[in-house]
């Protein structure tokens, strides 16, 4: 099948055409088979009419008079005796067989002449047969009527619907085809302009727009959606730039130290102090890992965990590891049990010990722990005693390597990306990470209910 046919305007104008034949062509017969029945069902009311005015002038012993429709009066042998019209030329010698004579009324056909009211009179005496036969010697009998059921009206009306048909049907499918057609390609011309404006979309050129056409249709939703997912690509694009970027600088620092410190112990191992090259050698490499581990992280996919875990008992045995080291400020828990949270005990220890860990290198003296579970979620609150965030900040310290302090920071061996992957990790179980105020962090989880 050609290409241009299996487009969907061609599948359009043709089902529509299909559809078109199917419903003229089976409404055409059945106006036609009702028109037949209506027309018929009135010929055959007024030959009944003339049937019983031709019974009744001959039971009175008058002569039909007045009659329009064709009839044929047969004595009880099948001889006929009378006749009207024209039905019965170049019979009226032959007896009418087949119809005994008998009380009531009915329609029968007769000879393959077409159909008839056919019934008999009372029971006339001999003189009454005598006077309207004509002939003597008849016996007191019943005289059988046949009026013709005239079927030319009926004939002509139905003939009038065939030539409508006939005429119609093969002017009115494809008629409804090619408006089909015409419909269909007017309304996928703003699809046709969606396809063209897509094909030149790269990831060169994702600023580019389809056009949304102002029929606020379909189209006109699908338009929008699309415009919403290049906004996506693109904000996403720009993020995997940048942060491709950023790891690429962070990732140049601690590679350059660690080149320079052996580069220099190479070219003078004599004045080497070889444990303190060793030393400096093996914290960068540390960091390099922790950057390593972390950006492998955010890279990572959340995956559900199959069974739950209680935050409060991870919060407390972190808070138990630092207090046992003895070094930074104080830290204080409070939880509620249980703290269920569907993931795993990995994934939200990083949480918390990010959490910490940031919270320890701004606080003064003291980090104050909270852990609540209410109303179908978890809630962590970590606050510090420390000089806090200016609220112009508070969102930016989540994106990746943002230091509001660069040179302690780095200092400190933070790689930039611990708020990061709390909120990324956050986010992925359907939570929110936000900065209440200046020096606390809040982390509302969904809850796991036994």
């Amino acid at each position: 099948m050609p290409r241009r046919l299996r487009s969907v305007r061609a599948r359009a104008a043709l089902g529509a055409a299909l559809a078109a034949a199917v419903v003229f062509g089976a409404g055409g017969w059945w106006v036609r088979d009702a028109i037949e029945d209506q027309w018929m069902s009135a010929a055959r009311e007024a030959a009944t009419r003339d049937a019983f005015s031709v019974a009744s002038a001959l039971e009175s012993g008058a002569g039909p008079r007045g009659t329009d429709s064709s009839f044929a009066v047969v004595r009880t042998d099948g001889r006929c005796v009378m006749t009207g019209g024209t039905a019965f030329d170049g019979d009226l010698d032959r007896p009418l067989p087949g119809f005994p004579p008998r009380v009531g009324w009915s329609v029968h056909a007769v000879r393959g002449k077409g159909r008839f009211v056919v019934g008999t009179t009372d029971v006339l005496p001999s003189d009454r047969i005598e006077k309207l036969t004509g002939g003597g010697g008849q016996p007191a009998q019943r005289l059988t009527v046949y009026v013709l059921v005239s079927a030319s009206d009926t004939e002509t009306a139905v003939a009038t619907v065939d030539r409508l048909l006939g005429w119609g049907l093969p002017l009115a499918v494809p008629f409804v085809g090619l408006i089909a057609w015409f419909v269909t390609g007017r309304a996928l011309r703003p699809v046709e302009a969606i396809r063209v404006k897509m094909a030149d979309v790269s990831a060169r050129a994702l600023d580019q727009r389809v056009p949304v056409p102002d029929t606020g249709d379909e189209i006109t939703r699908l338009a929008r959606t699309t415009n919403e997912t290049l906004d996506r690509l693109e904000h996403a694009h720009h993020r995997q730039q940048r942060f491709v970027a950023d790891a690429s600088h962070e990732l140049r620092t601690p590679l350059a130290g660690l080149r320079n410190s052996l580069e220099i112990a190479l070219a003078y191992p004599e004045r080497t102090d070889w444990p303190s090259t060793v030393a400096t050698a093996l914290a960068d490499a540390d960091r390099l890992q922790r950057l390593a581990e972390d950006l492998l992280l955010l890279a990572s996919p959340a995956r559900a965990a199959a069974t739950p875990s209680d935050l409060a008992d991870i919060v407390e045995e972190q808070i138990a590891e630092r207090a046992h080291t003895g070094d930074g400020p104080t830290f204080t828990a409070h939880t509620t049990r249980p703290a269920l949270v569907r993931e795993s005990e990995t994934r939200l220890a990083r949480i918390v010990r990010n959490l910490l860990d940031n919270a320890a290198r701004h606080a003064r003296a003291q980090v104050t722990v909270t852990v609540a579970a209410t109303n179908g979620s978890v809630t962590l609150t970590v606050a510090d005693d420390g000089p806090g965030v200016p609220p112009e900040e508070r969102e930016r310290i989540f994106e990746r390597f943002v230091r509001l302090d660069d040179a302690r920071t780095r200092a400190d061996g933070g790689t930039g990306l611990g708020l990061t992957i709390v909120r990324d990790l956050v986010t992925g179980l359907g939570g929110t990470a936000r900065m209440a105020d200046r020096s606390t962090f809040v982390v509302t989880l969904p809850g796991h209910e036994e």
